[in-house]
C-alpha cells in the first residue's frame, strides 16, 4: 500500500463515528475523489475493509490490523529513511500533524523529535524552514526550493543514487512518467535537439514533480533571475513539450513553470548535432570565452597529469560540455549524476583530474561547481583516456621461428589478429642468438631456446589451437601483474621513507591532521609554506577522504621534494562526515608529477578494499607498509 491509504487507514481506525470523504480529504489534504480512489484501492487489495454509508467511512479493524502488518516492510526503517519520508510528505501533503507522523512511522514522539532537528538541518540547506505549531508541522520555503528538494530526495533513496523511470513512476501515483518521457523525445526531434540519458531523465524527474505539485495545488510563483537568457527557440520547444502535458494530465503550467522548464532544456540539452560540429566551427557556437576555457583546461591536464587529449573530437565535446556546465551555473540548475560516488570510488584518479579542471573554472569564472558536476567532466576525461589506456596496457613481443617458407608470417598474424588488445608484435627472429639483441617483454617460440638469459618465454606448436591462444593470455598476464607490482614497489619505496611514516593515539581533528602533517614536510625540507593551504583548498572543492581513508595533495604539484607523508591514526579522525583512520599527504616535485598518475589510482583503488586497509593499518614501520601494499596490488 501507498503511505496515503496507510494514512487514511490510520484515521478511519482512531475515528468514534463514520466520517465523510470531504473530511478524509481535509486532512489529508487530498481531493474528495483522491478519497474515494485510496479507498477502491484498499478494498481492492482486501474487500470489505472500508465500508461506506449516507453518514461516511467506517473500517475493519480486523481486516485493517492485517493491511497494516502486511504493509510494515514499506515503512521506513532507519532515521535516514524517516528523515526522507518526513521531508516527503511535509512538502506534498501541506502540512502533518506530528502525532500523525508518529502513528504511520510506528515511533515515540521523542524520536520523532530527534528526526525534526535532522529534517530542520537538511531543509536550511535547501533554503527552506521547518515550522513547528502546536505539533501541527509545515515547511515555509519557495515552491521551486522544495521541488528541487523532492527531486533531491529521490536520487539519494535511490540505490546508487540512480533514478529510472521505474522509480520515478512509484514515488508518483497517477502521473504517467511513460507519456512524458516520448513526449519529451518526440518533441525533440521535431525541434531538433539532442539529449543526452542522463539529462534526459533528469528532464523527465522535473516535469513529473511539477505535475504532482500543480494537481496538488501547489504553483510555482517565483521564476528563475536567468530567464533572461532564455532564447525563443528553447521556449517555444518547453511550450510545446507542456502542452501536450496539460492535455495529458488535466493541469495548467503558469509562466513561471513554462520558463523553469525552458531553462532545464538550454541547461542540459543542444540544438547543435554533435556529430556535425568540427574544432573549425565550434568557437562559433561556444563563443571565444568558453573556447579559451576548454582550451585551457585540456592543456592543464597535460601539464599537471601528463594526459594528452589534444584529439579534435574530445575538444569538441568537451567544448560544448562547458558551455552547457556555465549555463546551468548561471540559472542555478546543477545537473544531479547518478554515478558521482561509483566515480569518485572507482576512478579516482580521472575523478582528481576533473577536480583540477573545477579549481581553473573557479579562477576563470568564480563558479563553485559540485561533486555531481565535477564528475560529468570526469565522464569526459574517462572516454577520451580508455584508448590511451589500452596501448599503455600492450606488451611488446617477438616471435621465434626459424623460417619454413611463410610459416613465421602466419603464425605472427595469427597471435596478431588474436591479441591485438595485449600485444605489439615487435618483429619475428629466426635466429637464437638475435634473442640477446632485442629487448621485449615476451618471446613466443616454436621452439625452446638454448640460451638462459632471455624475457620470459612461452613454447606454442606451429599450428595453434585454443589451448595455445589460452597459455599465451594466461602468461600475458603473469607478465602484466609482475611488470605492475615491481614497479608499484619501487614507486612506493622510493616515495615512503621511515622519517615519513607516524602512528599516533592522539585523537585529531581534519585541521590538525593537515597541519600536522604538512609542518612535518616542510621540516623535512620537503615542501614550502604554501603547500597546507593549496592542500585545504584542494579538500575544499572535494573531499579527498574515500571512506576511513584519506588521501590529501595539493593540485599545482611543484613542491621541493616529492614524496608521501603516512599517518595511522588509532583514533579514527572526522573528517567531512567520514571516519578515517589512515591518512597519506602527498608533495609531488614538478619534475615527477607522472608519478601522481602511476601510484593515486591503484592505491585508492587498493585502500577502498574494507580487508585491504584492515591490513595496512596493522603495519608498524614503512617497509611493512610498502610490503603491505604491494602485495594487495591486483
Amino acid at each position: 500500500m501507498r503511505n496515503q491509504q496507510i494514512q487514511l487507514i490510520n484515521i478511519l481506525k482512531r475515528a468514534d463515528a463514520p466520517i465523510t470523504s470531504s473530511s478524509l480529504a481535509n486532512t489529508l489534504n487530498v481531493s474528495p475523489r483522491s478519497v474515494k480512489t485510496y479507498i477502491n484501492e484498499i478494498n481492492e487489495a482486501l474487500p470489505g475493509t472500508v465500508l461506506s454509508s449516507r453518514k461516511g467511512y467506517v473500517i475493519d479493524a480486523e481486516k485493517a490490523d492485517r493491511l497494516l502488518e502486511e504493509s510494515r516492510s514499506l515503512i521506513p526503517q532507519t532515521k535516514d529513511e524517516r528523515i526522507n519520508y518526513i521531508i516527503n510528505a511535509l512538502i506534498k501533503r501541506g502540512l502533518v500533524n506530528a502525532y500523525d507522523f508518529c502513528d504511520e512511522l510506528f515511533v515515540s514522539y521523542s524520536t520523532l523529535k530527534n528526526d525534526l532537528v535532522s529534517v530542520r538541518h537538511i531543509l536550511t540547506e535547501a533554503n527552506l524552514e521547518l515550522v513547528n505549531s502546536n505539533d501541527v508541522l509545515i515547511i515555509n520555503g519557495l515552491e521551486k526550493n522544495k521541488r528541487r528538494l523532492l527531486s533531491s530526495l529521490l536520487y539519494s533513496e535511490s540505490h546508487n543514487n540512480f533514478v529510472n523511470y521505474e522509480k520515478m513512476s512509484e514515488s508518483f501515483a497517477g502521473v504517467d512518467v511513460g507519456f512524458i518521457k516520448d513526449t519529451v523525445l518526440k518533441k525533440f526531434e521535431e525541434y531538433h535537439y539532442f539529449i543526452n540519458d542522463y539529462s534526459l531523465e533528469n528532464l523527465v524527474l522535473h516535469a513529473a514533480i511539477t505535475i504532482d505539485r500543480i494537481r496538488n495545488g501547489f504553483s510555482a510563483t517565483v521564476g528563475s533571475k536567468a530567464a533572461t537568457i532564455l532564447r525563443s527557440h528553447e521556449y517555444d520547444l518547453a511550450r510545446s513539450i507542456v502542452s501536450e502535458l496539460e492535455e495529458r494530465f488535466g493541469i495548467r503550467f503558469n509562466e513561471v513553470e513554462i520558463m523553469e522548464f525552458a531553462m532545464l532544456i538550454l541547461s542540459r540539452a543542444s540544438n547543435l548535432n554533435y556529430e556535425t560540429v568540427t574544432v573549425d566551427n565550434v568557437r562559433q557556437y561556444v563563443g571565444e570565452e568558453v573556447y579559451s576555457l576548454a582550451a585551457q583546461l585540456i592543456k592543464d591536464f597535460s601539464v599537471f597529469f601528463y594526459i594528452d587529449l589534444s584529439q579534435p573530437e574530445f575538444f569538441v565535446r568537451f567544448a560544448l560540455h562547458i558551455k552547457n556546465l556555465l549555463v546551468r551555473a548561471d540559472s542555478g540548475y546543477f545537473s544531479k549524476n547518478p554515478l558521482t560516488d561509483s566515480i569518485k570510488q572507482n576512478c579516482p584518479l580521472i575523478y582528481d583530474s576533473a577536480v583540477n579542471s573545477a579549481r581553473l573554472i573557479k579562477e576563470r569564472t568564480g563558479i563553485n561547481l559540485n561533486d555531481d558536476e565535477i564528475a560529468y567532466i570526469a565522464f569526459h576525461l574517462g572516454g577520451a583516456l580508455e584508448l590511451q589506456n589500452t596501448l599503455s596496457n600492450k606488451l611488446t613481443a617477438y616471435i621465434f621461428c626459424p623460417g619454413y617458407y611463410n610459416l613465421n608470417t602466419k603464425l605472427s598474424e595469427q597471435i596478431s589478429s588474436r591479441f591485438s588488445d595485449d600485444l605489439i608484435i615487435a618483429g619475428i627472429l629466426t635466429q637464437e642468438e638475435e634473442i640477446t639483441k632485442v629487448g621485449c617483454d615476451l618471446i613466443i617460440s616454436t621452439m625452446q631456446p638454448y640460451l638462459s638469459d632471455t624475457p620470459p618465454v612461452i613454447v606454442v606448436p606451429p599450428f595453434l589451437k585454443n589451448t595455445d591462444f589460452k597459455n599465451i593470455s594466461d602468461i600475458i598476464e603473469k607478465i602484466r601483474s609482475v611488470k605492475k607490482k615491481k614497479e608499484f614497489r619501487e614507486r612506493l619505496s622510493y616515495l615512503i621513507r621511515e622519517e615519513l611514516f607516524h602512528v599516533t593515539e592522539t585523537p585529531l581533528s581534519k585541521e590538525e591532521t593537515i597541519h600536522m602533517m604538512a609542518e612535518q614536510l616542510r621540516s623535512l625540507g620537503f615542501v614550502g609554506e604554501s603547500f597546507e593551504s593549496e592542500v585545504i583548498e584542494r579538500d575544499s572543492i572535494s573531499s579527498t577522504a574515500f571512506g576511513t581513508f584519506a588521501i590529501p595533495h595539493a593540485m599545482k604539484m611543484h613542491e621541493i621534494r616529492t614524496g608521501i607523508n603516512i599517518l595511522i591514526a588509532r583514533q579514527p579522525i572526522d573528517w567531512d562526515e567520514k571516519k578515517v583512520e589512515l591518512v597519506m599527504l602527498l608533495c609531488f616535485n614538478i619534475n615527477e608529477r607522472y608519478l601522481f598518475n602511476e601510484l593515486f589510482e591503484p592505491i585508492s583503488m587498493i585502500l577502498v578494499d574494507p580487508d585491504n586497509l584492515a591490513k595496512v593499518l596493522k603495519t608498524k614501520n614503512a617497509d611493512e607498509f610498502i610490503d603491505t601494499l604491494a602485495d594487495l596490488l591486483p
